[in-house]
């Protein structure tokens, strides 16, 4: 048996076949076999297609290839040539591939250039010259189709000479036809010829890298858009590919390589998708059978059954049996998983709908601006501390929601006076929560801001409220009245500090005494602040605390808080 391999500068011309193509015959006894390929990568086409000026090296061109004897019954094998865009699955249109000079545009290597003189080298002549060797050995072997060698020279230059854009490209167009090659092997080659090594996605991704690297240093060319398009299309990322290519025509508006990709992209991807995506009516598979409505946040149970995670949540708080078939579920609040695949699903053939739930899901955890969902207890002040125990289904529910938003609440109680829920309220922070087995929570909170309830409504069992806040009347700097203020605020403190003092020396030992801590007293610079963290040192009934909420006098309140302050005093004597 014998082989002649034609090479790819002109000697195929000879035998009466087209140049531009490369012919490998094989002789045996059963008779001749004629491959012929197409040749994608002609250098010298293609830089003249983009632009670039030809750089002829100073050195001798290399040898044309040796005929290299075969053993008997062997064959060349030949990778078929890659393609733009992955093949479609089986039931998928052919989708149409781009010409083969936008192929060959984007998959030529450009000879490494050759200088004299040692400025422009930029380093060691001996460096450079080694430099040289490597790429020109790499360029051989990406013409050649020795795709991983050619990626192991031009490692090696880009070792010895970091962040050359010439490198940089040819080494990314070497691994996009490694990542291609790798997607056109069959199945049957995979099985029966195994190859060891990286898979066709990271070879892409290194591509990807090393084009947006030659980006970043700056270039003029259109070519690192098309090798990180091309990179972009073996990952699938469509968009980011068009992306790519737009901002290639910013740099070239009338680079027709680069208009081609854009037309066959929009084409190819719009077949696919419409091949890929067909429209499908939502059946009951995808409906929660608590809410009726499109699963969000699916969660499936051991028993099979799929219901929204907040839905299963609801449910749970009145029982731990499954909803649909009371089978017992040993689950908690943190081993609630999302079924992945199910969401997936939703979000890609539902997006409409699944928009819909979403924004309704976060309506339910951030109320808004000036909506509050109410914990209805007690009357709580500004700079208050308190432990709460959450027990209730519908207020565990609430604290789920707002554990998922901003993490505050408001807190109101009930107005002895109209018997309803108070007009005023207190906006706490959660501080700390911590979920309970049984389903409870225990919470930590201090409270922050007043606001007065303007409307109310019950949402899911808790009570919601649209709200205003309110302020203290403000004085302003350097009035008279402002004066005044910070003086009774000054002193204030010092009573206080003088009230905390007596009150630890005459608390009997048996007794629990107030842990006061005087560094978290507020300064006297802020005397709304510091009115009510004053105020928090008593002990007084919900009317009084209501009545001090409601109250938007500084002054003021700082004097009731001075007048309760003595008569406490008193008291503590007298016990």
């Amino acid at each position: 048996m014998s082989i002649d391999l034609l090479g790819w500068m002109g000697k195929a011309g000879k035998r009466g076949i087209p140049s531009g193509r490369q012919t490998v015959v094989v002789e045996g006894s059963g008779g001749v076999i004629e491959s012929v390929l197409r040749h994608v990568f002609a250098a010298s086409a293609a830089q003249k297609f983009l632009g670039i000026a030809a750089r002829t090296p100073q050195v001798p061109p290399p040898p044309p290839l040796p005929l290299l004897p075969l053993p008997p019954n062997s064959t060349i094998p030949c990778s078929p040539i890659p393609t733009l865009l992955p093949r479609p699955p089986p039931c998928c249109p052919p989708m149409t591939s781009p010409g083969a000079s936008s192929f060959a545009a984007a998959l030529v290597v450009e000879d490494f250039p050759w200088v004299k003189r040692e400025e422009e080298m930029g380093m060691d002549p001996d460096k450079y010259r080694e430099v040289f060797d490597l790429a020109q050995r790499g360029a051989r072997a990406f013409r050649d189709g020795h795709f991983d060698e050619a990626v192991s020279f031009y490692s090696k230059a880009q070792t010895l000479r970091p962040g050359d854009p010439i490198i940089l490209s040819n080494r990314s167009s070497a691994f996009c036809m490694i990542s291609q090659v790798l997607r056109e092997r069959s199945a049957a080659d995979s099985e029966y010829q195994p190859l060891n090594g990286l898979d066709p996605t990271t070879h892409a991704e290194l591509a990807l890298k090393d084009a947006e690297k030659v980006l970043a240093i700056g270039s003029n060319s259109p070519r690192p858009y098309l090798l990180k398009a091309y990179a972009l299309i073996l990952l699938e990322q469509y968009h980011e590919a068009r992306e790519a290519i737009l901002s290639g025509l910013q740099v070239d508006p009338l680079s027709h390589v680069l208009q081609s990709w854009l037309s066959d992209l929009h084409r190819n991807t719009s077949i696919a998708a419409r091949a890929r995506r067909p429209t499908l009516d939502r059946p009951d598979d995808f409906e929660c059978t608590l809410c009726f409505k499109l699963l969000f946040e699916p969660v499936t149970t051991p028993c099979g059954h799929s219901f929204c995670r907040s839905c299963l949540h609801q449910s749970m708080d009145h029982g731990n049996k499954c909803p649909m078939c009371r089978t017992v579920l040993f689950i908690g609040p943190k081993t609630y998983p999302i079924s992945v695949t199910l969401s997936n699903i939703i979000q890609k053939n539902f997006p409409e709908e699944y928009a819909e739930r979403k924004s309704e899901h976060e309506t339910m955890t951030y109320a808004g601006v000036d909506l509050m969902p109410l914990f209805v207890m007690d009357v709580v002040l500004p700079c208050q501390k308190m432990a709460l125990n959450i027990f209730e289904p519908r207020y565990r529910l609430m604290i789920r929601r707002i554990m998922e938003g901003n993490h505050r609440m408001g807190m109101v109680g009930i107005d002895s006076a109209t018997g309803t829920v108070a007009d005023c309220g207190c906006e706490v922070e959660i501080l700390e929560c911590e979920p309970l087995p049984d389903g409870r929570f225990y919470l930590e909170v201090e409270g922050s801001r007043r606001f007065r309830i303007l409307r109310s409504w019950d949402q899911d069992g808790y009570r919601v409220a649209e709200i205003e806040w309110l302020q203290d009347i403000s004085l302003p700097d350097g009035s008279q009245e402002r004066k005044d203020l910070m003086e009774r605020a000054n002193a204030a403190s010092e009573l206080a500090r003088t009230y905390i003092r007596r009150a630890r020396e005459i608390s009997r030992p048996a007794r629990r005494a107030r842990q006061t801590d005087l560094e978290s007293m507020p300064g006297p610079q802020d005397p709304e602040k510091f009115s009510f963290w004053l105020v928090n040192l008593i002990n007084l009934r919900p009317s009084d605390r209501l009545d001090l909420l409601r109250l938007s006098d500084t002054r003021e309140r700082i004097s009731r808080s001075l007048r309760l302050l003595g008569d406490a005093e008193q008291i503590c004597r007298v016990q």
